[in-house]
């Protein structure tokens, strides 16, 4: 009886110092999610007149060596479009229009990702982090509804359909962990990616036109971890 109980305490000890020494987790964050490069550009060929939004997602890692882990994540982003510029650009392009009101939907961003998870002591329960994984990225543009007024032709409304694209894709990040206990702690992530979409949109007759569109943004997050 004596025996078992020591086998039972050197077995729940060593769980507990594996634990700390391979900081295995699942994760939930949320914060702000800010377009970069031409998903953020102003210019009406290729930018995206897309502005800082939200973005929230669950991850989690299984670390089998006290650096180094194997996990992955799912999250979405949701970016405004910057509709004053938009229509100022509109404008700009065509002297007809006396004046224009647009209405519109934001950017979806849904993704799926797996690859490797990376942490760092750097003080008592402090941990600097990173992580680079592929995986799968949808993206959405969104649906606009355009009331414009022209020169001699009067008030035209028209709308423009949204269209969605599957890519491969990559994610980059790096942040910092604090473990609360050895149950809980809290994560500052810092996430970029960059993908490079082909929307497909019907036009009248049965054509299409297709636009290349590049999606990048930076996340940052805040975070709770609940440690395995």
């Amino acid at each position: 009886m004596k025996s078992s109980l020591i086998s039972i305490i050197l077995f729940a000890s060593a769980l507990a110092l594996n634990a700390q020494q391979k900081p295995s987790f699942i994760g939930i964050q949320a914060g702000t999610s800010i377009p970069v490069g031409q998903f953020h550009s102003k210019e009406l060929e290729e930018g995206g007149f897309a502005q800082a939004g939200f973005s929230a997602s669950i991850e989690g890692a299984w670390f089998f060596k006290s650096w180094l882990g194997a996990g992955g994540s799912a999250g979405f982003c949701l970016h405004p479009v910057d509709i004053s510029t938009l229509g100022y650009e509109k404008m700009n392009e065509n002297p007809f229009i006396k004046d224009l009101i647009i209405r519109s939907e934001p950017y979806l961003s849904v993704s799926l990702y797996g690859g490797l998870f990376f942490q760092f002591p750097v003080a008592h329960k402090l941990a600097v982090t990173a992580k680079a994984m592929g995986g799968i990225f949808y993206a959405q543009t969104p649906y606009q509804l355009y009331k414009a007024e022209y020169e001699m032709l009067g008030k035209n409304w028209y709308d423009i359909t949204s269209a969605g694209d599957f890519e491969g894709s990559f994610l980059a990040g790096a942040g910092l962990r604090y473990d609360l206990n050895d149950c809980l702690g809290f994560a500052l992530n810092t996430e970029f990616t960059y993908n490079k979409c082909d929307f497909d949109f019907s036009l009248p007759g049965g054509s299409v036109r297709t636009d290349d569109k590049v999606v990048s943004f930076v996340n940052l997050a805040l975070g709770i971890v609940f440690k395995l």
